[in-house]
């Protein structure tokens, strides 16, 4: 995860973006999808600790057989230690007509990032996928 401009106590816009691998992944209607890489932009009010947004974010799904997901309009809920993307719709590719739900969880150093906000902002800290689910949920 990047935030531009880094994320201080003030609350303000910020820009975020983020691009990672899902992981194992497994679908009942692509059963050649067992994995891919996200990428996502969100344009947000953010403060330390939190919260950041709610705001609207865009992901990108690279899937692992040549497909590709895009969801506009998710909700993105976070603070330092998680976030949540709920909703949006998939209005082409794999899992069109669907919506999308994660649950993503900060792995940086919270008193690293608790630091990043007194010396300048974080602009950015490293996190993992709990949960990912996308098309008919």
């Amino acid at each position: 995860m990047q935030f531009n401009p880094g994320i201080t106590f003030a609350r303000k816009i910020v820009q975020l973006s983020a691009n990672g691998n899902m992981g194992i992944c497994t679908s009942t209607s692509h059963p050649k999808i067992t994995g891919g890489t996200i990428q996502f932009q969100a344009s947000l009010p953010a403060q330390c600790p939190g919260p950041y947004g709610p705001g609207y974010a865009k992901a990108t799904i690279n899937w692992n057989d040549g497909s590709k997901t895009v969801i506009d309009q998710t909700t993105f809920r976070g603070d330092a230690q998680s976030f949540s993307l709920e909703g949006g719709s998939i209005a082409n590719g794999s899992f069109a007509g669907g919506t999308a739900r994660a649950n993503v969880r900060t792995t940086s150093n919270l008193t690293e990032l608790g630091a990043g906000c007194v010396l300048g902002g974080v602009t950015s800290y490293d996190a993992t996928i709990d949960q990912f689910a996308v098309g008919d949920i």
